[in-house]
């Protein structure tokens, strides 16, 4: 199974850039996820994809994924609009995105800490989601469970926070938050 570490997104996002800027349309990609975690926010172990929101044309940005992933015998799915669909965009907050390569043709961002923490909390996979919570919960000051349930129903209106989530927050408070880790510089797609 491919494994993409900062590095490794990095170059895919680079090939990226170049494949789409050779087009005539302004595209891009919006990132969640773990590679939005790692290339904006701490240093984290490695993710198999970038879980992302397509700018513009969407066919034709999967289709430069595809080709990107085909000329390093990555997987087809490498780059995916798989959780575009989990992004919260209809609570009292929305996603909101930081621009981390923008040259006025094509646009990388990634999305807000307290969005991210939001699907996290959603996901709340166990053995999986964790770490990222325990640190995205210190990035965005989130030191109880009635704060991460505010957080999260600030998000996702219509949801109360599961309780699974709730007892993952509960063990990750009891354990102790991490130290506010250090953030990554901004990677240098150009």
């Amino acid at each position: 199974m491919t494994r993409f570490d900062r590095d490794g997104l990095v170059f895919g996002l680079r090939q990226l850039v170049a494949t789409l800027g050779a087009g005539g349309e302004r595209s891009g990609i919006s990132i969640v996820g773990g590679a939005a975690l790692a290339l904006r926010y701490f240093d984290r172990e490695s993710t198999v994809d970038i879980d992302a929101h397509l700018i513009g044309d969407h066919e034709r940005v999967l289709a430069a994924g595809r080709e990107i992933a085909e000329a390093n015998g990555w997987p087809a799915d490498w780059l995916n609009d798989q959780a575009s669909g989990f992004i919260p965009n209809y609570g009292r907050r929305t996603a909101e995105w930081e621009s981390i390569y923008d040259d006025g043709r094509v646009v990388i961002q990634v999305a807000s800490a307290d969005a991210l923490l939001a699907m996290k909390l959603r996901a709340n996979r166990p053995g999986r989601d964790d770490t990222d919570i325990a640190k995205l919960m210190v990035i965005c000051d989130i030191r109880s469970i009635d704060a991460a349930a505010d957080l999260y129903e600030d998000h996702y209106p219509a949801e109360a926070l599961a309780e699974r989530a709730v007892r993952m927050v509960a063990r990750i408070l009891e354990v102790g938050l991490p130290p506010l880790p250090s953030t990554p510089p901004k990677p240098a797609i150009a």
